[in-house]
């Protein structure tokens, strides 16, 4: 008989974040749905997160804090993942919060499923109810190429980790690789592959605070170069087990190269003015041998002009929802 509450863990990686960490972590401890393993892992903050931390260990048991030196946030990660009890797991970023109301509403749809996940809408915005009615779900299930487009749909995050609550067996044998950035969506096409079906809750559920100091908006640096790495990841990923779908991950590798090419433009430093370079390169490569795109990728002048173009647009929530409909 499946156990009606069973164990949610919840994984937050923590690296100098005082400022939004009570948030973060009260929007937690808030939750309506209350059998839950909160895992922290702080990874040798050097503001007060780590007393912040502390003091929520001490005050409520299900928190517990694991301690380890700049070794990032796939590390992070995968440490929480080794240690969890829980048979749901969810990634929470320390600089975000949840609906009070979410891991209840996420969990519903899936509980005593094995190998499904399910997500829920975000918001940049401040601006979460803590109740939610009118709940509509959507179940997909069938081919994979399916279930990653289910994944992309608009108002939803994507190929992040966060924005989604799993069961635990779709991590059996899927660990974050050890790359800067882009870590998450390196897992993505094998997390998919493991969730025979994936729940679409329509409720804005998550707010995705939007920082300065946050990965998506920092400077072009060398952490950016792992791109091609994680390109390398996924193309192997299709090529090696469902070849039906390389083209589409072709498409998937020039989306998000374009998105990075689009921050080289607005940095505008030779250093980032040199991967642009690289990543216009590799495009063209993707282009030719996909058959997609080879119009877009022909003079790297014009190119440059469009993606100017593209930076004006992008503030734009309907104009991003849009793209993303048209681009995938």
């Amino acid at each position: 008989m499946a156990n009606l509450k069973p164990l949610v863990s919840v994984i937050i990686p923590i690296y100098n974040v005082e400022k939004y960490l009570d948030d973060c972590l009260e929007s937690i401890i808030n939750q309506t749905y209350e059998n839950l393993e909160i895992i922290l892992i702080n990874d040798g903050s050097t503001d007060r997160s780590l007393d912040i931390a502390e003091t929520y260990v001490n005050k409520d048991k299900r928190f517990k804090l694991i301690n380890q030196k700049g070794q990032g946030v796939a590390t992070a990660r995968n440490n929480g993942l080794d240690k969890v009890a829980g048979q749901y797991i969810m990634f929470l970023d320390s600089d975000d919060k949840i609906s009070k109301d979410a891991i209840e509403i996420l969990l519903r749809p899936i509980n005593g499923k094995t190998h499904i996940f399910s997500m829920a809408k975000y918001s940049t915005q401040d601006a979460l109810s803590d109740h939610h009615e009118n709940i509509e779900i959507v179940s997909i299930k069938g081919k994979i190429i399916n279930r990653i487009k289910a994944v992309q749909s608009s108002g939803y995050p994507s190929f992040s980790p966060w924005g989604k609550l799993y069961s635990r067996d779709i991590f059996e044998n899927i660990r974050f690789p050890n790359l800067a950035i882009h870590e998450d969506t390196s897992i993505i096409l094998p997390v998919i592959e493991q969730a025979d079906e994936i729940v679409l809750v329509n409720q804005s559920l998550w707010y995705y605070r939007q920082v300065v100091s946050s990965l998506t908006n920092i400077k072009i640096s060398q952490k950016n170069y792992d791109i091609f790495e994680k390109n390398s990841i996924q193309i192997e990923f299709a090529k090696e087990k469902y070849p039906e779908i390389l083209n589409y991950v072709y498409k998937l590798c020039m989306n998000e190269n374009d998105f990075i090419m689009m921050k080289c433009i607005r940095d505008g430093s030779s250093f980032s003015m040199i991967l642009f370079n690289k990543l216009f390169q590799q495009n063209q490569e993707f282009a030719m041998i996909s058959k997609q795109r080879r119009a877009l990728y022909w003079n790297i002048n014009l190119y440059k002009g469009y993606l100017k173009l593209s930076i004006l647009l992008y503030n734009n929530e309907f104009i991003r929802g849009l793209a993303k409909k048209l681009l995938t």
